[in-house]
């Protein structure tokens, strides 16, 4: 018969089991040799081009109540009045949702990275991270003004 006073010799140690694999850490796939921020899902793809260089713009589709700092046409705005030779090879502008865990750890609003792996192509690419500006602003989500929807 099992005596329900009795005390897991096991609690404290590391073959408790339970708990043991929970670290607040970003998941890597073994099989994938992607970045957690070269993993999309769901993404619409528009190739523009500004000042004679090829852009692509890659949307992923951001979750409410978050939304992105900018469109695409805002920044292609922004681009075109910046000399070629400065952004020289940058190919890729992505407009990317983080997964809750990579809000909870690390938080940011864009990214800049010099290899970013996309459709087997490697170039530059600037990552734009979706934020909840209504909650940054202590705005009512239901009556929040400052969410952007067009992202043509």
């Amino acid at each position: 018969m099992r005596n329900p006073v009795r005390r897991n010799r096991n609690i404290g140690t590391p073959q408790q089991g339970y708990g043991r694999n929970n670290k607040l850490t970003i998941p890597s796939l073994l099989a994938d040799e992607r970045s957690f921020c070269e993993r999309l899902g769901s993404y619409e793809k528009t190739d523009k081009v500004i000042n004679g260089h090829t852009f692509t713009f890659i949307t992923e589709e951001a979750r409410l109540p978050l939304s992105h700092a900018c469109t695409v046409n805002d920044v292609e705005r922004m681009i075109s009045y910046i000399p070629p030779a400065d952004y020289g090879s940058l190919k890729f502008i992505v407009f990317r949702q983080p997964r809750r865990k990579e809000e909870i750890i690390s938080p940011v609003w864009g990214r800049l990275r010099y290899a970013y792996l996309f459709e087997k192509e490697i170039f530059p690419a600037v990552l734009l991270e979706s934020v909840d500006y209504c909650a940054m602003a202590g705005a009512d989500i239901n009556n929040c003004e400052l969410r952007i929807t067009n992202y043509e």
